[in-house]
């Protein structure tokens, strides 16, 4: 049971990192009939699940072809990511880069635009990495269905 908790946390996680926004997956998080998913054109789907594809792959140092045939076998990410020698601490690592060079971003586009500070988007970067730091596991507190044929 706490394996699986943990599992979920961390394919949450990912899912929430390596996407950096929700995606679209073949009938996964959010479908392709409703809900966040309703508003996006099928150019965008693809789009998005061709770089969720993509990034996954630089992560572990996979080809896109591997993580694809991962996907359409029903495989989970972190049990992919483990057949190909990435440890799941390894994996927390790297997700956790992913996650604070995707907040930097986020930030400095707010700080660019007016809408906080340069001071403000400082305390923030520090209190989200102390958050990440401090978790017991690193999921986000949410499940996402998705893209490796489970929460993800």
């Amino acid at each position: 049971m706490k394996s699986t908790i943990k599992k979920a946390s961390l394919l949450g996680a990912l899912g929430m990192a390596v996407a950096g926004v929700a995606t679209a997956s073949a009938m996964g998080f959010g479908g392709f009939g409703g809900g966040m998913m309703s508003t996006l054109t099928t150019d965008e789907i693809a789009t998005r699940q061709t770089t969720m594809f993509q990034k996954q792959a630089e992560l572990i140092g996979a080809t896109t072809d591997e993580i694809k045939n991962a996907w359409a076998d029903g495989t989970d990410f972190l049990t992919f990511a483990k057949s190909k020698g990435v440890t799941e601490e390894a994996l927390k690592v790297k997700l956790q880069a992913v996650r604070v060079a995707e907040l930097k971003t986020q930030l400095d586009m707010l700080v660019s635009k007016g809408v906080i500070t340069q001071a403000q988007a400082d305390k923030r970067l520090a209190t989200m990495q102390t958050k990440m730091t401090n978790k017991k596991s690193f999921g986000m507190g949410r499940g996402h269905h998705g893209m490796m044929g489970g929460l993800f």
